[in-house]
């Protein structure tokens, strides 16, 4: 049972159709992914940070001066939610009470998740905060500011279980 098939120009044209029509539904669906699983930059504005490096260098060469310390002392996760127990030292590692610090709480790569917290002073030079968060790690963007117009920037990457 043979039968007599003869490749013609319509066939070379549909099926040239046919592969292209594959390749860009690919790349449609890979594009889709791409941007919606990974939004790019994390930082915004990041040209202008680049234009303003020397005066960022200039106010990282201050806040070291200082001398100043955050340190988590205890990241605990309990039912969705995590405790933060942060401690600020000085220059000779004394306590630094009396600090209003800010922040965020983020996943290193993207900003989906971002929880805004405020940490409270308990004495001491400690502070303790809590806000939502799930198991992973996560980055702490910190601001103690003081009464005197001091400010501290801090980060600190956490991996919470």
């Amino acid at each position: 049972m043979a039968t007599d098939f003869r490749l013609t120009g319509k066939h070379v044209l549909a099926m040239l159709i046919g592969f292209f029509l594959v390749i860009t539904a690919a790349n449609a669906v890979f594009i889709h992914y791409a941007m919606n699983t990974f939004p790019g930059e994390k930082e915004k504005k990041s040209y202008l940070q680049g234009l303003n490096y020397n005066e960022r260098l200039a106010a990282c060469a201050e806040q070291a001066s200082r001398g100043w310390a955050a340190t988590i002392e205890e990241a605990s996760l309990k039912s969705g939610r995590v405790e933060l127990r942060l401690k600020m030292t000085g220059s000779n590692g004394s306590p630094i009470s009396d600090l209003d610090i800010f922040g965020v709480l983020s996943r290193p790569a993207s900003d989906i998740e971002d929880h805004v917290f405020v940490f409270s002073s308990i004495g001491n030079g400690e502070y303790i905060a809590q806000m939502p968060a799930a198991a992973g790690v996560w980055e702490l963007e910190g601001r103690a500011v003081s009464g005197r117009d001091e400010e501290f920037v801090f980060t600190n990457r956490l991996i919470l279980e």
